[in-house]
């Protein structure tokens, strides 16, 4: 009498549960990558708030520009950021499953490493693309638009940009400006004083009150109102003095109006269209790089995560953290050097990629999933009789 084998799972049923198991991983590896995005986004907020609010408060930009400014902040800081939030992700999954002996468990019944790094790619590769699509297409915007609220603060005051309380030397003339405070409606510069070289004669200007000036042609003129000019040679006493109710100075550069966008503006197409220029190909490559990143530092992530089990989940942060800081140093620095023209641009970036790949596969063949076979399901074929 042949045996029951209609108890025995099936060689089907066993994908079964590994596909099961690889979905639970992903789903594992999004809600993860979520929470610590979460973090990190507060955290920017929190940068970029700080950074705008001083601003703000040194007369740099208007108030009623904060909002914008911080969103559009943040949303860049995010997006760069994307990647070491999935990494850290990535590594606080597999660390807690290899603590709680799961990974041990799926390799025993037959999950090879390969469907561990599908269950990984399915995570990454979608953010990978999602990432690229940003990095190309919105951010460039993005920076658009900060550089466009920043040029309509200029044009909206002249104020904006000098800073009560400090002295700010300009390229306009060789003068060197100082203003006491600003007046509570935030219109005004209270007790200013103004010191330049014309002809090599020293030309001091005091007064109570300098606004903008609306009849100026351009940004940087101001109205001084109620003061004194001083002219004469430094070290005589041959000073002339000139009483005045109302002076008109310039102290900044007048706004060209028609100045060429930053490279971090453009559009991708405009960038890669003058891909020949240093400065252009280091910033598109930046753009390419960032979600290239993504799916590197997922190889590295299943290699780094491998401790002895009962080890805690946080046991290989560090590590990662230093993996991830190297990784960028190495972009950044060759973003610099490509823009510089010290890297061919067929090198490009790409050798930063190539050392992190070089990087897995030394942790790979050290942790052995190099060495392993993909493992099969144990589990027996139903349906033959004995």
């Amino acid at each position: 009498m042949a045996p029951d084998h209609a108890s025995r799972p099936t060689r089907g049923d066993a994908r079964v549960i590994l596909r099961r198991a690889e979905r639970f991983i992903a789903r594992e590896l999004w809600l993860t990558q979520a929470a610590v995005s979460v973090v990190l986004l507060l955290v920017i907020i929190g940068g970029v708030l700080a950074r705008v609010l001083r601003d703000v408060a040194e007369g740099r930009l208007p108030v009623d520009f904060l909002p914008g400014m911080v969103a559009f902040g943040a949303f860049k800081g995010i997006v760069f950021l994307w990647p070491v939030a999935l990494f850290l992700a990535f590594m606080l999954v597999f660390g807690r499953m290899q603590r709680d002996s799961e990974m041990t468990a799926l390799q025993a019944s037959g999950m090879s490493f390969a469907a561990l790094y599908r269950a990984l790619f399915w995570v990454a590769a979608p953010a990978a693309i999602l990432l690229l699509v940003l990095m190309t297409m919105v951010v460039p915007r993005t920076e658009a638009q900060i550089d466009q609220l920043r040029d309509l603060a200029e044009q909206r005051s002249d104020l904006v940009g000098i800073a009560p309380g400090r002295f700010l030397r300009s390229r306009v003339g060789d003068q060197v400006f100082f203003a006491e405070r600003m007046s509570a409606d935030r219109e005004a510069l209270l007790e200013v004083f103004i010191y330049r070289e014309v002809d090599g004669e020293a030309q001091i200007t005091v007064a109570e009150r300098a606004v903008p000036d609306p009849g100026a042609e351009g940004s940087g003129f101001l109205l001084l109102e109620n003061g004194y000019r001083y002219v004469g040679e430094p070290g005589t006493a041959s000073f002339r003095m000139l009483e005045f109710e109302r002076l008109r100075t310039q102290i900044t550069e007048p706004d060209p109006g028609t100045r060429r966008a930053s490279l971090n503006a453009q559009p991708t197409p405009a960038l890669w269209a003058q891909r020949d220029d240093p400065e252009a190909r280091a910033e598109l490559e930046w753009r390419l790089a960032m979600p290239l990143s993504i799916l590197v530092l997922a190889l590295l992530a299943l290699p780094l995560a491998q401790v002895p089990p009962r080890t805690g989940r946080y046991a290989r942060i560090p590590a990662a953290i230093g993996v991830y800081v190297l990784y960028a140093n190495f972009l950044i620095l060759g973003q610099g050097q490509l823009a510089d023209g010290r890297t061919p641009l067929a090198l490009g970036l790409w050798w930063a990629h190539g050392l992190m790949l070089v990087l897995w596969v030394v942790l790979a063949w050290h942790k052995g999933l190099l060495r392993l076979r993909p493992a099969t399901p144990r589990l027996q074929d139903g349906g033959g009789a004995s």
